[in-house]
């Protein structure tokens, strides 16, 4: 009997845990999404390019001011951002303050009355203008570390020349001019394209995020810069920062921009807005609102392998859908898309690679597996990248994740070391170790 009833016992057992799996895949959690791209009106938007950063030789960029817009302009962008360092552009049609010794003492011209109205109205491009973005300045002009951080609508920031080691007085300056900031370039200065690890270190994770906690204006981050070489490591940062931050109840936005200053490098990155009309006021709110996309034709990696160098023909979004635990996305079926990856807590969750150009994410199907967020990518070898924003994951049962202590006390000794930090000769100490440490060969390349 007793032989009778553990073979009983045995079954019982074995189904139960065949069963758990099922049970878990569809445990019916109930997830309230927020969707940074709820106001956008699919049906009746057209997409508009943008490019948040570049410079002209108002600064350290090859092309005087007409030309260079010009060259945006000609390349089909809609929303363009000069952000010239520690020179705000207060419209192209105004006079601006150059900087001396930081532009080789080079005269600048606003343009002229013609000029600006063919740009903005699209006189010539069947009246498609392009917006210009006032108040943009990249500030920290003259620091080492490249701690830059860009700014728009802002009085703060010309002639400013920064501190270095110091991402975070820029932003706090600008939203108390009532303007917007964005971190640029981050991996520059973490060095995360030499050492990719240093994007999970708890040092630069708690000081990134303590910075988006404090200042609810400094909007997001660039998570491509340029042909994405510095910043190939800046999407796990980015990762980590959503885990601890969205917690305290704000987003991190991602922003993909050229960096430009020379001709060569007009169309790397950019940011697509969808919107029913073009202007200055739809884009700053559709910014502070999280309601575009980051887009680039370069897409590297800490691994260095299967990276997409494509023609900027990117995946285009034309509709996203949310229907109680499910999210669709459409794509445009010209520009196809390859590949789509759902990421949640800084891991493929899901990918799909039938190349459909609809796609949907049932949440049920991963449940146990999400954080406080999911986002997507869509990816085409021949084209580019398309990064959506993070979908904030509201659910019972939600584990937040906390943002890490820094080792840095936050007492006497700790502003003893931010002082000497911030030296310029601790700056140029570091930067040349480093050099020599490539050189050298010992700089670690994580494989994935």
């Amino acid at each position: 009997m007793k032989k009778i009833i553990s073979a009983f016992l045995a079954v019982l057992i074995l189904a139960s845990a065949l069963c758990l799996p099922v049970s878990a895949e569809r445990s019916g959690v109930q997830y309230t999404i927020i969707n940074p791209y709820k106001d956008v009106d699919w049906a009746n938007s057209e997409t508009y390019k943008a490019c948040f950063h570049c410079h002209t030789n108002a600064s350290d960029g090859e092309c005087d001011l007409n030309e260079w817009i010009g060259l945006y302009y000609d390349a089909g962008y809609d929303i363009l951002a000069i952000t010239d360092h520690g020179v705000i552009n207060n419209g192209w049609n105004k006079e601006k303050r150059t900087n001396g010794i930081f532009n080789g003492f080079k005269s600048v011209s606003p343009l002229t009355d013609e000029q600006y109205s063919r740009y903005i109205n699209g006189t010539d491009r069947n009246g498609r203008g392009i917006v210009d973005i006032t108040g943009g300045i990249e500030c920290n002009m003259a620091v080492v570390s490249k701690t830059h951080v860009n700014g728009y609508w802002t009085t703060y920031g010309q002639g400013v020349w920064g501190k270095e080691n110091d991402y975070e007085t820029a932003p706090k300056e600008i939203e108390k001019s009532g303007g917007y900031s964005v971190l640029n370039h981050v991996g520059d200065w973490v060095n995360s394209n030499n050492y990719p690890a240093r994007s999970h270190n708890p040092f630069y994770i708690n000081y990134f995020a303590n910075i988006f906690t404090k200042y609810k204006t400094c909007l997001g981050m660039e998570i491509i810069n340029n042909t994405d070489n510095c910043t190939r490591a800046d999407r796990e940062l980015w990762d980590e920062l959503l885990s601890v931050v969205i917690p305290t109840g704000r987003n991190i936005w991602a922003f993909a921009d050229d960096d430009s200053e020379y001709r060569d490098e007009v169309g790397r990155s950019f940011e697509l807005f969808p919107m029913t009309s073009n202007s200055e006021e739809n884009v700053k709110n559709a910014m502070i609102n999280g309601a575009f996309f980051a887009a680039s034709k370069y897409q590297k990696n800490p691994a260095r392998k299967n990276e997409i160098e494509g023609d900027g023909l990117v995946p285009l979004v034309t509709d996203i859908k949310i229907n109680g635990n499910v999210i669709t996305v459409e794509c445009d079926k010209e520009r196809g898309c390859d590949t789509i990856e759902w990421v949640s807590d800084g891991k493929v969750i899901a990918a799909d690679n039938s190349g459909s150009c609809s796609y949907t994410l049932n949440l049920n199907d991963y449940d146990g597996n999400l954080g406080c967020y999911v986002r997507f990518v869509l990816k085409s070898v021949s084209h580019g990248v398309t990064y959506s924003q993070a979908f904030e994951l509201r659910y019972d049962g939600r584990v937040n994740k906390e943002i890490p202590a820094s080792p840095i006390p936050e007492n006497f000794l700790g502003r003893i070391f931010w002082l000497w930090y911030q030296r310029l000769s601790v700056t140029l100490a570091d930067l040349i170790g480093e050099k020599i440490a490539d050189k050298l060969g010992k700089i670690p390349v994580v494989a994935e």
